[in-house]
């Protein structure tokens, strides 16, 4: 929850999947400099598909913090 009663923007998700996102860029770019590196440029895409998984369910937490259900709908 944010502190003040405002909307929630980011959240420990987003970041996690930002830095993930920007690590497996800098492998994939060190992949085509390097030969060594070019035979994990395999992992490097799959760090880039969590890093993008963990965005998406940042966003939606965040819609849901934002959005939440009426009073009545979390009784049933």
């Amino acid at each position: 929850m944010t502190e003040g009663g405002g909307k929630q923007r980011i959240n420990g998700e987003t970041i996690a999947g930002m830095a993930l996102v920007f690590l497996a860029i800098l492998f994939i770019w060190a992949g085509t400099m390097n030969p060594v590196w070019a035979t994990l440029v395999p992992a490097d895409y799959l760090i880039l598909a969590i890093g993008v998984g963990f965005m998406i369910i940042g966003v939606m937490a965040i819609r849901r913090a934002n959005h939440p259900r009426s009073e009545r709908a979390s009784y049933y």
